[in-house]
């Protein structure tokens, strides 16, 4: 109980502009400070409780940043699977009507069921993207292969990590990993391969920050005067990408070029697919995830170039995403049996 004062006091005063420039919102910090994994370059992501729905944003606190991620109360009360994860390990800073108080033991007690309901959505996202990989294959599409092969290893990853309880930090993922108890080095090799760690180097890295920048200011611009899903708020701001290069460079600079390379390859799922998702919503077209490169960089309406796309990483050769699929197929159904 004194460490976790101790925390929330040393928290709360590193984000004192935060709660100032919110001062009657119950406030918890969430992601890797809460679940003490944080880096010296990690933003803090702050959970605000507030009834009018307000976009994602980040301020700048120091030298750092506090991303704010706005929820209703009744979010709260009733979370969401990922919602509900999160708050397990949530640190209260302020929560003058113990409403968090009372989330976070209700979500501690529940934590084993959502992980494993958290594992069978991942696992079956990781077997979908692996069976486009095949037929994308078939048809010579290698850049589309190689971007579900992408999805597909990020999926396993979250559903190994959640199968023994652990929350996935982005940054944090290959460290992570590799403190699993009992963990089986020929999966993590197979699930290394599948996410082309071979490829790491502080060149490629420093690539896919140029491309994911592309790929940020895109989505910002594209969304200027339009109604944003919250979940695609923080592209909005500019302070995103700074975000994303700090955390990036920190690693970087103390020669951890896998964990950048891991981290900024699930920065790529997420924000490839987030600018797809939001293109086809423009376009009023179905959504077809084994067309997600091509409609993005072919046609009179694409958005971005086919060189982004080799600069994010997607530039394994058809044998390199073959042999890698089959061994990722080998660790998704050996994970899957221990459901």
């Amino acid at each position: 109980m004194e460490q976790t004062s101790r925390q929330t006091d040393e928290s709360a005063l590193s984000i004192l502009p935060a709660l100032k420039t919110f001062p009657s919102n119950e406030i918890a910090i969430i992601g890797c400070h809460s679940m003490k994994l944080a880096r010296r370059t990690c933003e803090y992501d702050l959970l605000i409780v507030n009834q009018d729905p307000i976009p994602e944003k980040f301020i700048k606190v120091g030298d750092l940043y506090a991303r704010l991620i706005f929820r209703k109360e009744a979010d709260v009360r009733q979370p969401d699977q990922d919602l509900a994860l999160t708050l397990a390990s949530a640190v209260p800073l302020r929560d003058t009507s113990f409403l968090l108080a009372g989330a976070t033991s209700d979500c501690r007690r529940g934590f084993g069921m959502n992980c494993k309901k958290a594992v069978e959505t991942h696992l079956a996202s990781s077997l979908k993207s692996l069976a486009r990989v095949d037929s994308l294959l078939a048809e010579k599409e290698t850049s589309e292969a190689d971007m579900s092969l992408l999805s597909a290893a990020k999926d396993f990853a979250y559903a190994e990590l959640l199968m023994h309880g652990k929350i996935p930090a982005p940054s944090h993922l290959l460290s992570q990993l590799k403190s699993l108890p009992k963990r089986r080095p020929a999966t993590f090799k197979l699930w290394a391969d599948a996410f082309g760690l071979e490829l790491s180097s502080r060149a490629s890295c420093e690539n896919r920050m140029e491309g994911l920048s592309v790929v940020y200011d895109v989505i910002r611009t594209s969304a200027v005067g339009t109604e944003i899903d919250p979940h695609r708020a923080r592209y909005r701001e500019v302070d995103a990408v700074k975000v994303m290069q700090m955390k990036a460079g920190e690693l970087l600079d103390s020669m951890q070029s896998p964990e950048c390379f891991a981290y900024l390859g699930q920065e790529v799922v997420q924000s490839v697919f987030d600018l797809y998702l939001m293109h086809t919503s423009n376009l009023e077209k179905e959504n077809d995830y084994s067309r997600v490169v091509r409609d993005l960089t072919v046609g009179d309406s694409r958005l971005v170039s086919e060189e982004v796309m080799r600069a994010l990483g997607l530039v394994r050769t058809p044998e390199m995403i073959q042999n890698a699929t089959a061994g990722l197929k080998t660790a998704v159904s050996s994970l899957a049996k221990k459901m």
